[in-house]
């Protein structure tokens, strides 16, 4: 089952090149992971740690050092990849060709440690500005109806 808007059933995330596309029933990643464009636009990486659904025109990565990979794949000149000539592709043989520097171990584990902690508060306020959101949305209708009076309420 495929919609363009969450609903009861549909609650997994339709993952394209850019953006979540819609939404279904069904994930094929559960794992950590990043996406990124492989047909079309390039150089939008998409962060999920919740299960999705990753389209065929996106490249799928993971990696143990999920935020250093993340910052790498930030770095990447995705448009000097492009092969196609009407629409862009870039191919999982081309990524396994960009050169990275690959720091030692410690190193990589200190950097995870602090980036993911703030990558984890990161996300977190986006889920929380995305409620208030919906709640602002869902409010103030009503509060402009006067279907909700909220003038006795003390500050």
């Amino acid at each position: 089952m495929k919609s363009t808007e969450k609903t009861d059933i549909a609650i997994i995330p339709l993952v394209g090149a850019t953006s979540v596309m819609g939404f279904t029933n069904k994930s094929n990643h559960t794992d950590k992971i990043l996406v990124t464009g492989r047909v079309g636009t390039h150089g939008v990486v998409q962060r999920f740690n919740t299960p999705c659904w990753t389209s065929d025109n996106t490249l799928v990565i993971t990696s143990d050092f999920y935020e250093y990979t993340y910052q790498i794949l930030q770095q990447i000149d995705y448009h000097a990849m492009n092969r196609g000539s009407t629409q862009p592709l870039i191919t999982q043989g081309d990524m396994n060709k960009v050169a990275i520097i690959i720091p030692d171990r410690l190193t990589l584990d200190n950097f995870e440690t602090l980036i993911g902690q703030l990558m984890q508060r990161y996300e977190a306020n986006i889920m929380e500005n995305t409620k208030l959101a919906e709640l602002r949305d869902a409010l103030l209708p009503r509060l402009m109806s006067g279907e909700l009076d909220v003038s006795d309420i003390a500050l």
